[in-house]
């Protein structure tokens, strides 16, 4: 897995450095026959494990050229945050509700 891993590493920062190269997740992933699940996955190990800035936007998978790059990527994760613990507090408020009920 290090190696792919590597692989993925040496070709985003060869030929898709910064966002303005980026390449699509479904490309990269035919690049190294692997699937766009796993290709996530092995993104997020490089990035939490590693410490390599790779990113992600609707262009597709890049090796972040600058810290700006790097900030956008943590402000969207950020924002993601956000969003997931709206989700959790309306399944807390769905559960609270439903308890409510069946003690009528």
């Amino acid at each position: 897995m290090k190696r792919l891993q590597n692989n993925i590493i040496n070709y985003l920062k060869n030929y898709c450095y910064g966002k303005e190269n980026a390449i699509r997740k479904d490309e990269l992933a035919k690049v190294f026959d692997i699937s766009t699940r796993e290709l996530r996955d092995i993104k997020r190990d490089i990035v939490i494990k590693r410490g390599i800035p790779i990113g992600a936007t609707s262009a597709g998978y890049f090796y972040a050229s600058n810290d700006i790059e790097i900030m956008e990527f943590r402000k969207y994760y950020l924002s993601l945050v956000g969003e997931h613990l709206k989700m959790q507090k309306a399944y807390e408020n769905i559960v609270n509700q439903k308890d409510q009920m069946s003690m009528i």
